[in-house]
């Protein structure tokens, strides 16, 4: 994580210039289209951005976000505004979610937004769950929110995140199975990683394993990952 920072502030400081001519070159008010070329500029416009609100330029997302006329830069800007703590955080998810509350869709990308953020942690997650919107027994939901936190490559990756988790699995054992299996496999990969995170992996792999009354769609995920 350190080394990408480290070359994304080297990409900002080399090309801050052309970045920041280039995104406003693409700020617009045409209408929204779906042609090649305007999927294309929104797309180039998007990662300008991305790498512009890394540094002074934050307050360029804010206005993308207020202004936006489609749902792929409301999102973009809104990932920025929240992957950090600053002065418009708190306001944009005020802001998303008055919108967009009775979109279940749009919604879903509103938790999963949040859930992998660089500054979400198991608290801000456990907050996320609280939600008048969040619901435990509805898998899209439970999915963008405990699943997207574990794409949280900061966050997610230490005792508290994997003893999270797998409460959450050992839950999903007793109400749906089915949707436990897909988010254990998470799991799978965990010889790959360093041998710290390798034994705490390990550690909730036969947490998972010893539990009682196992379903056989975890047993069969968690058995293949031990072997």
């Amino acid at each position: 994580h350190q080394k990408r920072e480290s070359v994304i502030n080297k990409i900002l400081i080399r090309f801050e210039s052309l970045l920041l001519q280039t995104y406003q070159s693409l700020v617009d008010d045409k209408a929204y289209e779906l042609t090649p070329e305007a999927v294309g500029e929104r797309s180039l416009k998007n990662i300008c951005l991305f790498y512009l609100s890394k540094g002074e330029y934050l307050y360029l997302a804010n206005e993308q976000f207020s202004q936006a006329n489609c749902m792929t830069d409301q999102i973009a800007a809104f990932s920025l505004l929240v992957a950090s703590d600053n002065q418009y955080r708190e306001k944009a998810k005020s802001d998303f979610y008055q919108t967009f509350k009775n979109d279940a869709q749009v919604m879903d990308k509103f938790f999963a937004v949040q859930s992998s953020s660089l500054v979400g942690d198991v608290k801000s997650v456990k907050l996320l769950m609280q939600h008048e919107l969040f619901s435990f027994n509805t898998p899209n939901r439970l999915r963008s929110v405990v699943g997207s936190f574990a794409q949280n490559y900061i966050n997610f990756h230490n005792q508290a995140g994997y003893e999270f988790f797998t409460d959450i699995i050992l839950k999903l054992n007793k109400t749906n199975p089915q949707i436990g299996a897909r988010l254990v496999s998470v799991y799978n990969h965990w010889k790959r990683f360093t041998p710290e995170l390798k034994a705490l992996q390990q550690q909730q792999l036969e947490k998972i394993i010893r539990s009682d009354d196992l379903s056989n769609d975890i047993f069969e995920i968690v058995q293949a990952a031990l072997k």
